[in-house]
């Protein structure tokens, strides 16, 4: 898929909105005692019946952070949703501060359907206020049905090896101080997890 194993450019991005019919639904916890800090909302959004938009338009993770308020780490939110998320299908998660939404770090969750290609989990976090602008970290996780010495050899054929994590998990070298980590999953499977700081 295309999250594995390339890698967004660093250059930070902007581009101008375009309408996507999405289902917005922010979700808050019930009330709590007034010694208690509220909890953080999260929002949900599923696309209907809308690939995600052509380039140039704004990602639907995108979109959502905006409106939340998320506004210093939205060039960073866009670059790294539209990397994982271009020309699939997917739905999302997003883990927000009750308050100073634009002061705090955000989290995804993104489901990713490739439509033919493996189902796959990826994670992303943007935090603000860095030496440029807005941190963020991503993870990609992907289920295959063979071993990982086969899933090495075929999926990622350019990736070196490199140190173990562990006695079972191996590591390929993505470059840039980006991983991927293959861990055996039941008899014949293999679980891939991608991650890289930007």
């Amino acid at each position: 898929m295309r999250s594995i194993p390339g890698r967004p450019s660093r250059r930070r991005t902007s581009s101008a909105g375009t309408a996507v019919l999405l289902s917005l639904v922010l979700l808050c916890g019930p009330a709590l005692a007034e010694a208690e800090p509220e909890p953080a909302p999260a929002i949900s959004v599923t696309p209907t019946a809308a690939p995600p938009p052509a380039s140039g338009g704004v990602n639907l993770i995108t979109q959502a952070a905006v409106a939340a308020g998320v506004l210093a780490c939205a060039p960073r939110v866009d670059q790294v949703a539209r990397f994982l998320t271009t020309g699939l299908v997917g739905s999302f998660w997003m883990f927000l501060p009750a308050t100073a939404r634009d002061q705090h770090i955000v989290s995804t969750s993104i489901e990713i359907d490739s439509k033919g290609g493996p189902l796959a989990y990826a994670s992303a976090d943007f935090a603000p206020a860095m030496v440029d602008g807005c941190g963020a970290i991503y993870e990609t996780v992907v289920y295959w049905p063979a071993k990982c010495a086969e899933v090495a050899a075929k999926q990622f054929t350019t990736l070196p090896k490199a140190r173990n994590l562990g006695t079972q998990v191996t590591s390929l070298d993505a470059g840039n101080g980006a991983r991927v980590f293959l861990m055996p999953a039941g008899v014949a499977g293999c679980v891939s997890i991608k991650k890289e700081l930007l």
